[in-house]
């Protein structure tokens, strides 16, 4: 639980920071940043409607279908619709089941950054992340 914890905690830096300093796409891994501005707004919205539907027998979100379909829809389309639906899911006003959904959306995308973007940040309508 605690590594989990501090995986999120080094995450929110790293994001923190990276608004602070304007990331603006440099050459560096991990500073690169794919703007969901100018990304196929239609697909990206279908995406999200679909990720919306992925849950377990128990009425949770099933993080581990929801990355695999981001991932199917590949790095700008998948990313940019998981990167909003991440976002949208963690607002106050979403009703978080459970403290623990919080922490799953966040690693899930954390996941998909690391293994399919170099760690890219995602310049999404709600901000970059």
């Amino acid at each position: 639980m605690l590594k989990h914890l501090h995986t999120l905690l080094t995450s929110l830096a790293i994001v923190t920071a990276g608004l602070a300093t304007g990331c603006s796409g440099s050459k560096q891994p991990g500073t690169a940043v794919i703007d969901c501005l100018v990304a196929d707004r239609a697909k990206i919205d279908a995406l999200i409607t679909d990720l919306g539907t992925k849950t377990k027998p128990d009425g949770s979100r099933d993080w581990s279908a929801i990355e695999a379909d981001a991932l199917v829809a590949g790095v700008e389309i998948g990313g940019c619709a998981l990167a909003e639906f991440v976002e949208s899911f963690l607002a106050p006003a979403s009703g978080l089941k459970a403290p623990s959904d919080g922490v799953e959306a966040r690693q899930t995308l954390e996941h998909f950054r690391s293994t399919k973007t170099g760690g890219a940040s995602f310049k999404t309508r709600f901000g970059t992340l």
